[in-house]
């Protein structure tokens, strides 16, 4: 169920002229997988989302989803999208709209109505799911959106901005559904201008720039757990900690890898018993924000 794109170019033409956006796009996700976008806008992440929808048209490449086309109706019928602001026809209500799109999503008829209130309950919206959708605020309508993306369970999820316009509530709600698609075995693809969460939930991230990906990290191994402690400076001896760890802290900072969580605590307990004034610990990821600028 991989979603597999190769040699992706799309242009606009922009006065008469052909303005390329993305500029031979090569990208794998996998089933169980977050991935996310960032890049400065104009980058080309919308673009390249639309053209992975089958909204637009790439000029060359290929896109496979499940090795079909993106435009397969097997596809589709598998795949949630949720686009950073909601367009839909306001005169429904919450739950009418939610249902229709249960239905044509290929919901069966008999786990619609059941289906509609369970999403609608995980997404905190079920006293509102009377009112018109022209009554909803953006961020009920983001919520809403998320609904309508996840109520057939799909096994491809797209997510433009799905964040923007929430509440801190909402971006936690968020975050926690997308570990919930991860842990059923979804490939998930985030674009998102949100740092922090963009590492909280990605497994890999792509910064595009200038219509290519112009670097790829790994934000979360397979075999490892990588993390980062801090000590207080003067209360640990570095070439004590070195004898526990494998490697020399740098500034205060041990960066260290476990196999499993359990070795955190263990480790903790040894560079504590040492005398050594642990002040904080946490997974070691790639600096996005530093990879965003251009620093890292």
């Amino acid at each position: 169920m991989t979603i597999h794109v190769r040699g992706l170019r799309k242009s606009f033409r922009v006065r008469r002229r052909e303005h390329e956006v993305l500029k031979g796009i090569d990208l794998e996700v996998a089933p169980g997988e977050v991935v996310g976008l960032i890049g400065p806008n104009g980058a080309g992440k919308t673009t390249l989302m639309s053209c992975l929808l089958g909204f637009l048209h790439p000029r060359e490449g290929e896109i496979t989803i499940d090795g079909r086309a993106n435009d397969d109706l097997g596809v589709r019928r598998r795949t949630g999208f949720v686009p950073e602001r909601m367009n839909f026809s306001r005169g429904e209500t919450g739950r009418a709209f939610l249902r229709y799109m249960a239905l044509l999503a290929g919901v069966p008829r008999v786990e619609v109505d059941a289906r509609t209130d369970a999403m609608l309950d995980r997404l905190g919206i079920r006293d509102a799911a009377q009112k018109r959708l022209s009554q909803y605020s953006r961020g009920m309508l983001q919520r809403i959106g998320m609904c309508q993306a996840l109520i057939h369970e799909p096994a491809y999820v797209f997510l433009d901005e799905p964040t923007s316009g929430l509440d801190p509530n909402g971006v936690i709600l968020v975050r926690d559904l997308i570990r919930e698609q991860k842990q059923r075995g979804a490939a998930v693809l985030l674009n998102s201008h949100q740092l922090a969460e963009i590492e909280k939930v990605c497994d890999r991230v792509l910064f595009l720039r200038d219509g290519v990906i112009a670097r790829a990290e790994t934000l979360r191994h397979t075999d490892h757990i990588a993390i980062a402690i801090t000590m207080l400076p003067g209360s640990f001896d570095a070439n004590v900690v070195e004898q526990i760890a494998g490697i020399a802290p740098c500034d205060n900072v041990l960066i260290a890898e476990v196999a499993v969580e359990a070795e955190i605590a263990a480790l903790v307990k040894a560079l504590a018993d040492t005398g050594a004034g642990v002040i904080d610990v946490r997974r070691h990821t790639a600096d996005l924000e530093g990879i965003f600028r251009g620093d890292a």
